[in-house]
Order: C-alpha cells, then structure tokens, then sequence
C-alpha cells in the first residue's frame, strides 16, 4: 500500500473514531496501522450516502482552501502539521499515486478511488491474518492456547512443550487470559510478525 494510500485511509478511520469514543485497548492499538485503518473503512456500517457525506468531510480536511482539489502544498502541509513531514520527492511520489487525470491535484473522486483500494488492500491483508491465525487455533474457538502453538512449533520442527510456550505467549498476551486472541495476534503481526512468538528460542 502506498504511503497516501495508508495516510489517508488512517485519516478517514480517525475520523469515525473520533466521534464513536474510545473502543477497547486492543482495537485502539490495531487502527494505529495504516492496514488496520483501512480495514475498519472497508467495514464501515454506514450507509453508502453518509459514507459519501464522510468522504467529503475527510477529503475537505487535505483541500485546506476549498477550491475542490488538494494541490502538492496542501499534501505536503497537511504531513507536515501532523508530525509526518515528507520530502519533496516523497511528495512528488504520492502524488503520482493518487493523481489518476495526471493534472497535478487530487479530485473528490480520484481521493475515492484511492480509499476504496486501500480498503480493498486491508481486506485481503485481514484475511490473510485470519488464514494465519486458523492455522494455530486448531480447535476453531478464536483462540491460540500454549498446547496449539507448541503444536504447530513441533511441526516446523522446535522441541517445545506446553510450559515453554505459556512464556512465549505472556510477550503478546495483552488481557492476562494465558491465550492469543485474534486481535493479540493482529497486533503481534503489526509489531513483527510470528517473531512475537513462533520464532522466539523454545528454552528462552
């Protein structure tokens, strides 16, 4: 995913968030990943005319003088004002992305475009997680427990046993409950990926 892909999709879920409230921790953590944000957009409940209204609300965020369009300086101002200062070439770069006409500013429309490949991306990116996640939770209750990881760690080899893997999970358990669930296991990924436990050195 692109830089102005991943940027604008986190606008647009900081936007629904925003106005919902705080959700739990864990969820809290995972839409700080550009990925994540985009998924939450591809799984907006929102029907299609207020997602449009949304849109436009986000996108009059980038078009700081309201002519319609968000030039190169109002893209590299708003990266700048959020403590995301990209070079010119980075801007240059981002531009291209999303400048589908070639005319040198971002429309309504081709910011649609954009968010809805973004979306696109998140979503695939999810259910490569999920396929992930399936392949420890092998009892299907949404959960990796310390015997499933010391399962799949035999698989691939590594002489683990139970209690070697209840140490691995306390580094991504982040409720206490002894288990990974899927969005602890989200977050492992976003953080590392399967290093957070999978790799780790069984006698540690």
């Amino acid at each position: 995913m692109g830089k102005v892909r991943s940027f604008f999709s986190r606008s647009a879920s900081g936007s629904r968030s925003g106005r919902r409230g705080a959700g739990s921790s864990a969820a809290s953590s995972a839409a700080s990943s550009p990925r994540a944000g985009a998924a939450a957009a591809a799984a907006s409940p929102l029907p299609s005319s207020a997602r449009e209204g949304e849109m436009e609300r986000v996108f009059r965020k980038f078009d700081a003088n309201g002519d319609g369009r968000v030039s190169r300086a109002e893209l590299a101002a708003l990266f700048a004002s959020v403590g995301h200062a990209a070079t010119d070439d980075e801007v240059s770069r981002m531009m291209e992305e999303a400048d589908a006409d070639g005319d040198g500013y971002i429309s309504l429309p081709e910011f649609a475009a954009l968010m809805d490949a973004a979306a696109a991306d998140a979503a695939a990116v999810e259910e490569d997680l999920r396929h992930a996640f399936r392949v420890f939770d092998a009892d299907g209750n949404g959960l990796i427990t310390p015997a499933e990881l010391a399962r799949v760690l035999r698989g691939l080899g590594e002489a683990a046993t139970v209690a070697q893997c209840r140490r691995m999970i306390r580094g991504v358990d982040q409720n206490g409950d002894g288990l990974v669930s899927f969005e602890e296991f989200k977050l492992m990924m976003a953080a590392g990926g399967a290093g957070g436990f999978g790799s780790r050195k069984v006698g540690a």
